[in-house]
């Protein structure tokens, strides 16, 4: 969820908890991946941007 309140979807870990995954909203793979939490996080950050 984003400071104004927009939901973007699920994070969570995959099964080895090795690496961080973001599914967007209505989908059902994941579509970003790292195994770095602040990384992941710009990624994510960077998704949103660019779908704007």
């Amino acid at each position: 969820m984003t400071k104004d309140g927009e939901y973007l979807g699920t994070w969570g870990s995959d099964d080895t908890d090795a690496t961080y995954e973001f599914t967007p909203d209505g989908e059902t793979v994941p579509a970003l991946q790292d195994v770095f939490m602040g990384r992941f996080c710009i990624a994510i950050e960077e998704w949103r941007v660019r779908r704007e």
